[in-house]
């Protein structure tokens, strides 16, 4: 595992899951029943979605490695895991623009704190993930391959660029609790 531009910042990994357990999840995501995604902020995103219920047995290792992140690296108070799954598929010339997974809440209301990404499959161009260094005003692109995940904090800004050619399956997740202080 490695951290990104400030200690804390963003986690990744290179893949641990089996090649059984990968395709799996694929075909899972494969027969999803897709919508044209949707953000409640204005967003540009031209990619289509589809969802996982969080009793799926995916749910378990996304949760897992969420959880175990967490206790490593970020420490926030946790104690809720994503009601659903977004799985989100990228065909050509598809991408979701800079964005961030937090939205503003009212007082006593939960707030996401952690994300995670986890890519399915890697027979596509383009694509790529990258969060924003505010610090320095540069693009950093993750490095991810099938079974790569990157858990970060939902106020980090990132986007997926436009897949090239092929399609990209991604699993995108969120862990919230009570807001920062």
């Amino acid at each position: 595992m490695k951290t990104c531009f400030a200690e804390r910042t963003c986690i990744h990994s290179t893949p641990y899951l089996p090649q059984t357990i990968l395709d799996e999840i694929l075909d899972t995501c494969k027969s999803g029943d897709y919508q044209a995604s949707q953000t409640g902020n204005g967003t540009s995103r031209s990619s289509t979605s589809s969802w996982l219920y969080v009793d799926s047995w995916i749910a378990g290792i996304l949760h897992n490695i969420m959880i175990n992140t967490n206790t490593d690296y970020f420490n926030y108070d946790l104690v809720h895991f994503s009601d659903n799954i977004q799985v989100t598929k990228y065909e050509k010339n598809q991408e979701y623009e800079w964005h961030v997974d937090q939205a503003p809440k009212e007082p006593n209301e939960r707030t996401r704190k952690l994300s995670i990404s986890l890519l399915v499959n890697d027979d596509f161009e383009g694509g790529e993930f990258e969060i924003y260094n505010p610090v320095n005003q540069k693009q950093i692109t993750i490095p991810m391959q099938a079974g790569s995940y990157c858990v970060f904090p939902s106020w980090v800004v990132h986007r997926v660029k436009p897949v090239t050619s092929g399609t990209r399956y991604s699993l995108v997740a969120w862990m919230d609790g009570p807001q920062f202080k």
